[in-house]
């Protein structure tokens, strides 16, 4: 404010000196068009400064990341007692205030004195009811605890009683235990904080997550729109995407994504905070595929890379379970994703490696109880006008002659037969010779990726520093339109739809987002350890070679640190004298840590290394934990690589998860390959 306040005044004055000369000695005119053309020069100069610093900060991210956090400790708990037995509390009104909420714990034992431990407002109260259906809205769970932040102690018997700060949705007769725990460091608190905020009350809705490196990107934003303030409007032919008229009625009509339609908003409207870690998103996916392409030289051979890496690193969940996962950046952070989601994944890899990848759809329905309304679309990469097939469910590229290569949509279309392989004696490929006659063609577009300001930012960034930003669809549904056997081309809702749903997130998903996200924010060294596993080795930068300071990014070997570093991985002794809680908390990041070990080593070829961390390390260590499936089919991929077909057919067969269709697939292709005859192929005649 204060420096545009003085360059207004600065106008004014300009403006009022040829009146002021005037009587003697009248200037040229073309004075007065000096002003605007020096306003604009001096932005343009400020704009490329900040953009240079915008674009280290980008790629600066994993190095912003906070890692020291204090744990909490106890205030109160069974030894604190004045008996050393459990402290029980009933919970009611507080009696000064009759009407108000159930917020007033009080100790009819009178085994505690909260005045003597100091118990002071911010302490957080773990109080351990059981739960009702009801009380889902709360945070509560069965057989676990509730957090209520300390209001004050009561004034009548503060060594008995206290005000809370949320209430429950009922009186609690029964006296149960609780404790009283403070978060010593001031971060810790802020994060209890929050994600209590956003069980509760979905406030935020969106970019709630406090990520270690969220200062950094708050900072990013900020910089963000300086630069656009400072940005000349009219600089760049960006026009809006026409398909944005084809979204369905529901996302055109939707009041909270007006700003992610409207050809008006995606041109004006700045960055908005959620958007900073689609900016990350898109560094992440830049720099994965930078590595995981393995060598590729054709589109054909990148995307088939990048699609295996997406098979291996994303496990698929059934779309029915807890909704954690709404946008490409979770998926990659946690690990897991729908089917649509992997889609998602892959499109976005492919997008920095200049490939296009849109997703099919096939069939016709009727109505919207149609099979064809519901069943998955298929990825498919677009090269020199064919459109090469996978299938995220599966795991598998459609397989073409000879069930070997990718087969295209022409070639499906000319050998409908090929499907059929694609069929096991449990399930049915939901494809069906009919379908091909109608195929849509969705393009994968985020709305920060068709608006002006992604397009202006992606413009300015060279050489290192370049990553892709922006979408612009024409020329791809001009190429998508010529093909013969597409029937429509239009944008791909799911973006906007996941928005809508990530911002009317139902309380029993907003706790179990909150959960799976404490184990970052309260183990940031794993947070980190997976932005380094994302980028991956990077040599020096052009620009800085001939700085003798300057070195290589090694992340996979600092990844590797990290994920085994004694604050996450620490000994099972260690972990089994810390409370339940914190036990669950531990436990989860050490066996993501051994997951992505195995993966990580997979992909360094390491695979005598991967076979430890994937099957003794977890699963073996957790049968049925949250990475079975997982581990399960990436120790049979390790086994493949190992010339070890036995064993990878034998985990493949034996596999229950989402993906099982496309194992059994895989599993015959490998007997097939390897001339097992423990099963006669399904193709094999009955004597």
């Amino acid at each position: 404010m204060k420096l545009r306040f003085t360059l207004a005044i600065l106008c004014g004055a300009l403006g009022v000196l040829p009146l002021t000369l005037g009587c003697k000695d009248s200037p040229p005119r073309s004075n007065q068009s000096e002003v605007p053309a020096q306003q604009t020069q001096s932005r343009r100069g400020n704009s490329a400064i900040l953009l240079e610093t915008i674009s280290s900060a980008l790629n600066a991210l994993p190095e912003e990341i906070v890692l020291e956090l204090a744990p909490p400790r106890p205030i109160l708990d069974d030894s604190k007692s004045t008996d050393g037995k459990e402290v029980l509390a009933t919970c009611n009104v507080t009696p000064a205030v009759p009407d108000g909420p159930f917020n007033y714990l009080e100790v009819p034992q009178g085994n505690v004195d909260f005045r003597k431990l100091g118990v002071r407002a911010g302490d957080i109260v773990r109080y351990y009811v059981a739960a009702d259906e009801e009380s889902s809205e709360f945070g509560i769970r069965k057989e676990t605890y509730l957090e209520l932040p300390v209001r004050r102690l009561d004034s009548v018997k503060p060594a008995t009683a206290l005000i809370v700060e949320v209430g429950l949705n009922g009186m609690v007769p029964t006296p149960e235990r609780i404790e009283i725990w403070r978060f010593s460091d001031k971060r810790m608190n802020e994060i209890r904080v929050r994600l209590t905020r956003y069980i509760k009350q979905r406030r935020p809705a969106i970019h709630w997550e406090p990520s270690p490196d969220e200062s950094a990107l708050a900072l990013l934003l900020d910089r963000l729109n300086q630069w656009l303030r400072n940005t000349p409007s009219g600089e760049t032919g960006w026009q809006a995407d026409p398909l944005l008229s084809g979204l369905p009625e529901h996302i055109r009509s939707s009041e909270f994504l007006t700003p992610f339609v409207s050809a008006e908003a995606m041109e004006h409207e700045s960055f908005q905070p959620f958007e900073s870690r689609e900016l990350q998103q898109a560094i992440w996916m830049r720099d994965i595929s930078a590595w995981a392409k393995s060598g590729g030289l054709t589109d054909l051979e990148v995307a088939s890379a990048l699609f295996d890496w997406t098979v291996r690193n994303i496990q698929l969940d059934d779309a029915g379970g807890p909704q954690v996962v709404f946008r490409p950046w979770q998926a990659l952070m946690y690990g897991h994703g729908t089917v649509e989601q992997r889609a998602w994944v892959f499109a976005e890899l492919c997008r920095q490696q200049h490939i296009n990848v849109v997703l099919l759809g096939f069939g016709e329905p009727s109505d919207e109880s149609d099979e064809a309304a519901t069943r998955d679309l298929l990825p498919a990469l677009l090269s020199d006008g064919q459109l090469y097939l996978f299938d995220s469910r599966l795991g598998l590229p459609i397989p073409g002659n000879g069930n070997s290569g990718v087969a295209t949509l022409a070639e499906i279309v000319a050998n409908p037969s090929w499907l059929e392989s694609l069929s096991t004696e449990e399930v049915k490929y939901p494809i069906a010779v009919e379908d091909l006659s109608s195929v849509k063609a969705y393009l994968v577009a985020a709305p920060l990726q068709l608006s002006r300001r992604a397009s202006l930012l992606q413009n300015g960034l060279e050489g290192d520093n370049f990553v892709v930003l922006s979408v612009e669809s024409r020329n791809l549904a001009t190429e998508l339109e010529k093909n013969e056997h597409v029937s429509s081309v239009q944008l791909w809702p799911r973006p906007w739809e996941a928005l809508l749903e990530e911002q009317s997130i139902n309380s029993t998903d907003r706790l179990a987002a909150a959960q799976r996200f404490l184990v970052f924010a309260q183990r940031p060294r794993l947070w980190k350890a997976r932005v380094l596993h994302f980028q991956g080795t990077k040599e020096v930068p052009f620009q800085q070679r001939n700085n003798p300071l300057a070195e290589p990014k090694r992340g996979h070997v600092e990844a590797i640190k990290l994920y085994q570093d004694r604050h996450i991985r620490p000994p099972d002794a260690q972990l089994d004298k810390l409370d339940p809680g914190q036990q669950g908390l531990y436990r989860r990041a050490k066996g993501d840590a051994s997951y992505w070990l195995g993966l990580l080593s997979y992909d360094r070829g390491n695979f005598e290394i991967a076979v430890d961390w994937l099957g003794r390390r977890t699963l073996e260590a957790e049968p049925a934990g949250d990475w079975a499936s997982g581990a399960r089919y990436n120790l049979a991929r390790t086994y493949e690589k190992l010339g070890k077909i036995d064993e990878a057919i034998h985990l493949l067969q034996a596999d229950n998860s989402p993906q099982r269709h496309g194992n059994l697939l895989r599993a015959r292709t490998l007997q097939q390959s390897a001339g097992s005859e423990d099963e006669p192929s399904e193709e094999s005649e009955s004597p």
